[in-house]
């Protein structure tokens, strides 16, 4: 229901533009039609397209439809894994869409630059979190893992990430919780090279981190 509303609202948006509604609405409603069998598709209307803002309720939404359990934790949990804060995420994305709506509703609004630039550190951490659970749980799913289909599995103990770090010494790829790097090299196109071959070959996210070991990058492995 929700993607058939969702496709309504941009079909309307697209035939004020002048664009083909129909086209949207014919490949909305295939889609939904493919829940009563066959081939399932899944609309991107499904996800995240109820209104002009993405809330946390949404977030989790979207990751609870591909069986992740307790989602904002798990997001939480993989940022804290790549270095990008201890703080639980829903709290902060939550005071962000707070702080969103004052700034755009309210004339007398004061919205400070230091809460903005927290936030661009927290959205990153969110958006790296999410793409990291969200593709280890569509890939479990696609391969049939019963345990994720049944709903039994923490997806962010179903993954180890792949780090490379620049530090005095050059570019420093290592695995998680391994006791040895994996590599170092002096030049960084050259360790980004062979850490997406490493990380591709292994399955893992890979993840780069500035001299700060805050995550700045990271590529997604699971469809490969």
């Amino acid at each position: 229901m929700g993607a058939m509303k969702a496709a309504r609202d941009r079909a309307q948006m697209a035939k004020s533009a002048g664009d083909d509604h129909l086209a949207l609405l014919q490949e909305a409603a295939s889609q939904i039609a493919s829940t009563a069998g066959g081939s399932l598709q899944i609309s991107k209307f499904s996800l995240g397209y109820s209104g002009s803002n993405v809330s946390s309720t949404e977030i989790s939404g979207i990751l609870t439809s591909l069986n992740v359990q307790d989602a904002w934790n798990e997001i939480s949990i993989i940022a804290r894994r790549c270095g990008a804060g201890s703080m639980p995420l829903k709290p902060a994305y939550d005071q962000a869409m707070r702080l969103r709506h004052e700034a755009a509703h309210k004339p007398d609004a004061n919205i400070q630059p230091l809460d903005l630039q927290e936030f661009c550190s927290q959205a990153m951490a969110i958006a790296l979190g999410f793409d990291i659970v969200a593709s280890r749980a569509a890939k479990l799913i696609r391969d049939g893992d019963q345990d994720i289909l049944l709903g039994k599995i923490k997806v962010s103990q179903n993954c180890t990430i792949r780090f490379l770090d620049a530090e005095t010494r050059g570019y420093v790829e290592r695995r998680e919780h391994a006791g040895r790097a994996v590599k170092v090299t002096k030049e960084e196109d050259a360790a980004l090279v062979a850490a997406v071959a490493n990380a591709t070959r292994a399955g893992e996210p890979l993840v780069r981190r500035d001299p700060s070991s805050l995550p700045v990058q990271w590529l997604i492995t699971d469809g490969s």
